[in-house]
């Protein structure tokens, strides 16, 4: 599903003191499945992408292009066949939660698109395995989980009606290492199986540099740059906009300093084999 930011815009408050520019002048195309990663410190303008493609706001100029869909400042007709389409997990996963029960909340999404309701029990389980939990947690009430439980929660009810687009705003905050590698297996199965457009709004890098496809750096409201994943390697542009550098290009590019050459790996076991086939 084809998405293109047309020279966007997003200013709040216009006009008035309290004037202040979210996204400036942004343009990019996305038209293939794939893991698209917008990086950039907090206030950078990640979050507004999301906000824009799932038409949650509108832009100040420019256009925004999601398949047949056109966000640009007009009503939108058939909003919610865009946002059928569009799986949108929030930064704070609390903030989606309005039902009393985990249940209800991942089969809410499947009602309010009438998605295959003669298997909505059936989908609602399937939507937690998915994501790493089981039914005990259909009773609980989403409010009460833990951060980590609550992100794969709302992850869930984002999967539930199969969207084409899944974007995920700073998912793997206070995740683990396992929750990580659990996270980037399904990201893999979505992408590779379901031709999904996975969009991960992030600033981390080390996450990102093992699964992403695409990088785009976002720093003070604008895109300053974009290309395929060895962008991530590029450690002046990553310093430049003041994100991390992934822990596994600090170290080649310590090792290449002194002499020691080392390819360039995206995650630890396959580095860990590198250094012993290529140093030792």
């Amino acid at each position: 599903m084809e998405i293109k930011f047309n020279h966007v815009s997003f200013v709040i408050d216009a006009y008035t003191p309290l004037e202040k520019t979210i996204i400036s002048d942004v343009s990019f195309e996305i038209k293939s499945p794939g893991i698209y990663s917008f990086i950039g410190r907090s206030n950078s303008g990640k979050t507004a992408i999301g906000d824009l493609i799932n038409a949650l706001i509108m832009p100040t100029c420019g256009k925004v292009k999601i398949g047949r869909f056109i966000n640009d400042g007009r009503m939108i007709k058939n909003i919610n066949k865009l946002r059928f389409q569009t799986g949108y997990v929030f930064k704070n996963p609390y903030d989606m939660f309005f039902n009393k029960t985990v249940k209800s909340e991942i089969e809410f999404g499947m009602k309010y698109f009438k998605y295959k309701l003669e298997k909505i029990d059936l989908r609602a389980s399937d939507a937690l395995k998915l994501v790493g939990l089981d039914d005990s947690y259909l009773n609980m009430n989403p409010q009460d989980l833990t951060l980590v439980d609550a992100k794969k929660v709302a992850l869930a009810c984002a999967l539930v009606y199969n969207p084409n687009i899944l974007i995920l705003d700073e998912y793997t905050a206070g995740l683990n290492n396992n929750d990580k590698k659990e996270l980037i297996r399904l990201l893999r199965l979505l992408k590779n199986k379901y031709n999904k457009t996975i969009i991960l709004l992030s600033k981390d890098t080390n996450f990102c540099y093992q699964i992403t496809d695409y990088v785009y750096l976002m720093n003070l409201t604008k895109l300053v740059a974009f290309g395929g994943r060895e962008l991530l390697r590029d450690i002046d542009a990553l310093n430049q906009i003041g994100v991390e550098v992934p822990k596994i290009v600090t170290f080649i590019d310590e090792c290449k300093k002194k002499g020691r050459y080392i390819h360039d790996y995206t995650n630890i076991l396959d580095l860990i084999k590198g250094v012993y086939r290529d140093v030792f």
